[in-house]
């Protein structure tokens, strides 16, 4: 393949990276059996209020989803009119991003699929009920709590995901379901990615260039982004690094590369060689320890870390064939 490589691998590289996981922990898996444990017995508070919207073929709730913590999670959900059960997507947003508009996913209940999404907590509308013991001189969510892996701001938000796929499930919820697909865009795509390792039993999984993934690789060549939050950490916080191991000790638990064993649906990928932010070699780190039997990576070699309009036909036709004739 032709095209630019911008401070990482070549794609020659890229394709065979499947490097070691020395920094999962080797309590990884009960770690978060104990966290889904914990949420077992926490029923969510859940406002749904229909709305009314100007397209005759879907219908639109708002949702307010009260986590195990009380923090309100703030989303929607948008389904085919027409049908009472459908194949379900759940989509995530990106970093500092939020649940996006209605409209924005037309083009998946064109192909009769309904849509949740929320704002994570602390971003978009939804606010973050959590206490961190921690300051930070870098803004952004990714060092509240670093140095505690059981109230670090990502596990509390994939707490919160647990919580939302089991209700999504639930017969309490507005659509039901026949199969369940999870989706996003960088954070979201590594949200999807460590969900889809957690719950282990949804039918597919598109994950663009997905944050979260590969720490030890990615601090060492991103140049933008969230990942130099923790860079920048260091630097200004911690400049002889004597607290390396504790931060990558928490950052170990969540890392999406390390739930990646676990997945074995159908799974779409894409990265762009320009990508500063989710650096390529951390997206095929993830990719390549997938346990899909049908995976699949779109490679563009001059996008960056940015929307990418050719990937979207693809993913209607990988949600076509996977998750709508999947029934």
């Amino acid at each position: 393949m032709m095209g630019r490589q911008v401070g990482d691998l070549p794609i020659e590289a890229l394709r065979e990276y499947k490097p070691k996981l020395t920094n999962k922990p080797t309590d990884f898996k009960l770690f978060w059996e104990k966290q889904k444990n914990d949420l077992i017995s926490i029923l969510p508070s859940v406002d749904v209020g229909w709305r009314n919207y100007p397209v005759p073929t879907v219908k639109v709730a708002d949702i307010t989803f009260k986590s195990w913590d009380g923090t309100p999670l703030s989303g929607f959900v948008i389904k085919p009119k027409s049908v009472d059960n459908c194949p379900v997507i759940i989509n995530f947003h990106g970093y500092t991003g939020s649940r996006g508009l209605p409209m924005d996913f037309l083009k998946w209940t064109s192909l009769g699929v309904a849509v949740y999404s929320f704002d994570v907590r602390g971003q978009g509308n939804s606010p973050d009920f959590a206490k961190y013991v921690n300051g930070s001189r870098t803004p952004g969510w990714m060092l509240n709590g670093i140095q505690e892996p059981t109230n670090y701001y990502y596990t509390n938000v994939y707490k919160d995901l647990i919580m939302l796929e089991r209700w999504i499930r639930s017969v309490d919820a507005p659509v039901a379901l026949t199969t369940l697909g999870l989706a996003g865009s960088s954070q979201g795509g590594g949200l999807a990615l460590s969900l889809a390792g957690i719950v282990g039993n949804v039918d597919l999984v598109i994950a663009d260039y997905p944050f979260n993934a590969h720490f030890e690789r990615a601090l060492e060549v991103a140049n933008l982004g969230p990942y130099m939050e923790i860079v920048n950490y260091f630097k200004l916080s911690d400049p002889q690094y004597k607290t390396y191991d504790n931060v990558m000790r928490t950052l170990g638990y969540i890392d999406s590369v390390h739930f990646c064993e676990e997945i074995t649906c159908p799974t779409l990928m894409t990265i762009g060689l320009e990508d500063a932010v989710t650096p390529p070699s951390t997206v095929f780190a993830a990719y390549n320890h997938l346990s899909s039997m049908e995976k699949r990576i779109e490679v563009y070699p001059q996008f960056t870390h940015e929307n990418n309009p050719f990937h979207e036909e693809n993913k209607l036709s990988f949600i076509m064939k996977h998750l709508v004739n999947a029934i």
